[in-house]
């Protein structure tokens, strides 16, 4: 999955048109997307989000969901120091 986060993507030209798309695509409130920039830049882990399965909204598998496809659709400028795989790709 996309290299995993990385702090320099929040800097990417194209970060608020996706972003954007991503919290749309999952049905999240504009005033969420702090958790999705969180995990897009690696500074919440996405290990930590568990779902408790009540079918609460938003769930933190939407979090998760646009995290992953902010990171697919924008490129790194650099290859990942190492082999990095999404937790959460997984569709419910």
């Amino acid at each position: 999955m996309a290299g995993g986060p990385h702090p320099e993507i929040l800097q990417h030209p194209r970060f608020e048109e996706v972003f954007a798309r991503a919290l749309a695509k999952q049905g999240l409130p504009h005033q969420m997307g702090e958790i999705v920039k969180r995990l897009v830049s690696g500074q919440s882990d996405p290990r930590s989000f568990q779902c408790c399965n009540t079918g609460c909204m938003p769930c933190v598998k939407d979090y998760l969901r646009a995290a992953e496809q902010i990171l697919r659709e924008l490129p790194r400028d650099q290859p990942p120091k190492r082999r990095w795989r999404w937790p959460f790709t997984r569709r419910d």
